[in-house]
């Protein structure tokens, strides 16, 4: 499937800043699910753009502008193919750290007494290693409503209000699987609406480690494996370590998002 995106992030700033360093997340890589035919990152604002990798292998974009700013404008843009692997993650580069680092709580993905008991009767009947993380996703999507207009929170704290945004769901599901010993990350970028006109956002789901098969994607939101709807950007132990865009602490700004995201197909039925 050819998916084309366009993602535009505008920031304006309470007082004009004399200067701004920013880190972004936007540029996808290539793996045996996606291969990125064509991608741009620009910015409005005269500024050196410097590309790296963080500690995870994401590749980011370092923002250096110098002031008086009022408003940045960042656009991505560009097309990517992308192939259904049935959730596996596999063709990329060599991971950079052991799976069990991705059992580390982090500050939004820590399970509480109530989300631990939660998880645990998820996978209650499961038989194989594979069950776990589908029985889990399952469970996810049924106790949490999918709400995109919710502001994210942790992990415990989006399972007790009982519903959240996609972002809510992963950190719920990492939390649980987590819980059960099961390795999982969180993994941001974008996924294309199943009929032309469905309003876009940026997307967010979890990648659990299955020992004998490696890395999974599992989105909550849908129910589903990662398929040839989404697009793969980044993956860290929580959101705020994949996230496009993270401003330095401090900043007053007003940050509106658009994104389009067009598919060459729609209609797409598969099974989590």
């Amino acid at each position: 499937m050819r998916i084309v995106v366009h993602h535009e992030i505008v920031q304006a700033f309470a007082y004009p800043l004399k200067s701004a360093i920013e880190v972004l997340r936007l540029r996808p890589k290539d793996f045996e699910s996606q291969h990125v035919a064509a991608w741009s990152v620009d910015v409005d604002t005269d500024c050196a753009l410097r590309e790296g990798r963080d500690a995870f292998g994401n590749f980011t974009q370092t923002l250096d502008c110098e002031g008086p700013i009022s408003k940045i404008v960042i656009a991505a843009h560009g097309e990517i193919d992308t192939f259904d692997t049935a959730g596996m993650l596999r063709g990329g580069e060599p991971e950079r750290f052991p799976v069990d680092v991705f059992l580390r709580d982090s500050d939004l993905t820590v399970a509480d007494e109530a989300l631990r008991a939660f998880a645990q009767s998820a996978v209650k009947g499961s038989k194989t290693s594979l069950d776990r993380p589908h029985f889990l996703m399952r469970a996810v999507s049924e106790a949490v409503k999918f709400a995109a207009d919710e502001a994210p929170v942790a992990a415990s704290a989006a399972f007790r209000r009982e519903k959240g945004c996609a972002q809510d769901h992963a950190h719920i599901f990492i939390a649980g699987a987590r819980a059960l010993g099961i390795p999982a990350r969180c993994v941001s970028g974008y996924l294309a609406p199943e009929t032309s006109g469905e309003p876009a956002m940026p997307h967010a789901w979890a990648e659990a480690h299955v020992e004998g098969i490696g890395w999974i994607g599992f989105d909550p939101t849908i129910c589903l494996c990662m398929h040839d709807g989404h697009v793969r950007v980044a993956a860290a132990l929580d959101y705020q370590g994949c996230a496009p865009l993270r401003l330095p602490p401090m900043t007053m700004a007003t940050t509106t998002e658009t994104l389009r995201v067009r598919s060459e197909q729609a209609g797409r039925q598969q099974q989590g």
